[in-house]
């Protein structure tokens, strides 16, 4: 009997490509600020911004990512990481659609989802410093996760694999 790999049973090249895209929905850092009142909820999704305070307005408030960009590089005062994060994501995306062509390399796909993931953290702990902020890493951790369980293997050999000499 052989022993299966971990991630082996669901990796297919769409269930994978469904997969990163499907992290693109999920916010990479929510933001929990507690101004006294009610808590104001800011969540960074990889292609816009999303504001609820319900002191303020009841609606909630979405501002695209391009808008962020187009302003002249006017980002919110923390996340500078935030576009490498989402560019990466978005390259992650595009080779995990390669697989469709069996053209995908699992070294290539696992590395940017995990430094997508890196770089969202390193979102979350620029917030982790403002007092009365909560921020929670949902996607960054998520993204981290989706390398490990689909492309761990390639990742493991890539990093431990010997070299050879000529």
């Amino acid at each position: 009997m052989a022993t299966q790999v971990r991630g082996q049973a669901h990796a297919t090249p769409r269930r994978r490509l469904l997969a990163v895209g499907l992290l693109g929905l999920v916010p990479w850092t929510v933001l929990l600020i507690d101004y006294g009142g009610p808590t104001v909820v800011n969540a960074l999704f990889p292609l816009a911004v999303v504001d609820y305070n319900p002191a303020l307005a009841p609606a909630v408030r979405v501002t695209p990512v391009w808008r962020f960009f187009a302003a002249g590089g006017g980002l919110p005062r923390n996340p500078e990481l935030w576009p490498a994060s989402i560019l990466l994501h978005g390259a992650a995306l595009a080779s995990a659609a390669a697989g469709l062509a069996d053209r995908e390399d699992p070294r290539l796909t696992g590395g940017l989802l995990a430094f997508a993931g890196l770089a969202g953290l390193g979102v979350t702990l620029a917030f982790a410093h403002r007092l009365r902020y909560t921020p929670l890493p949902a996607g960054a951790l998520l993204a981290c996760a989706l390398a490990w369980w689909y492309y761990g293997p390639a990742l493991q050999a890539a990093i431990l694999a010997p070299i050879r000499e000529p």
